[in-house]
């Protein structure tokens, strides 16, 4: 079957029954073509008429991750958590969230650590063979 027919047919369906669960099909087929517009388009239309539809949650929150869009993508995992608590798929998401969350801040303190250490022992080299007197001469 040709891809464009296809996603017609698909089309042609959704807007026969904008509720349809093929919303997910349609987003992910127009995704696949390259027509990420659409496909996000899509599947917000999709979770509009069907709050609970946690597929589409998930599948949403998925491509938000992959952007780096994480606010947007904990939105949906924890709106999945919602309709479903305990779903295995959210909570390795949010758990994915956080690790790059967290990640980030870490590398940062590291590099943060690493340049006051340095510091120090820059400062102990530079005072470490002065003399008492040195040290009060340079206060006067």
């Amino acid at each position: 079957m040709n891809a464009d027919y296809y996603i017609e047919k698909l089309r042609e369906r959704v807007l026969a029954n904008p509720g349809s669960k093929l919303i997910l099909t349609l987003a992910e087929e127009l995704k696949k073509r390259g027509e990420q517009e659409e496909a996000l388009m899509m599947l917000k239309v999709g979770i509009a008429q069907n709050p609970a539809f946690a597929a589409a949650r998930l599948t949403l929150g998925r491509w938000f991750l992959k952007d780096d869009k994480l606010d947007e993508a904990r939105k949906e995992f924890s709106a999945v958590l919602q309709v479903s608590p305990g779903d295995k798929f959210a909570l390795r998401y949010l758990k994915e969230i956080d690790a790059k969350r967290g990640g980030g801040e870490g590398a940062a303190g590291k590099r943060t650590i690493e340049r006051l250490n340095r510091f120090q022992d820059a400062v102990r080299k530079r005072f470490a063979s002065a003399s008492p007197d040195d040290l009060a001469a340079g206060d006067r």
